[in-house]
């Protein structure tokens, strides 16, 4: 800046020419770094919902294999109390 000035002191206008350029400067870094948050809150509310849905899938998986279970004790029930009754 001084250099540009014929070596001597900057004027004000060159002050606040550079003062402006310094702000647009901070502001582009901070409208970056903005833009990179908000893009890191994307990814992970993709990620949250991606795991909600494991999750239910999970939930939903482990209710069928239930239900198999109890049928598969009904149905041992039946045919030992069948097996007992015929053994009488």
């Amino acid at each position: 800046m001084v250099k540009a000035n014929g070596g001597s002191f900057y004027s004000c206008k060159m002050f606040r020419q550079m003062e402006r350029e310094k702000q647009e400067q901070q502001m582009k870094i901070l409208m970056e770094r903005l833009r990179e948050r908000d893009e890191e809150m994307k990814k992970l509310e993709e990620e949250k919902e991606r795991m909600k849905m494991m999750m239910e899938e999970e939930r939903q998986y482990q209710g069928r294999e239930k239900e198999k279970r109890r049928g598969t004790e009904k149905r041992n029930k039946r045919t030992r109390e069948t097996s007992e009754r015929d053994a009488r």
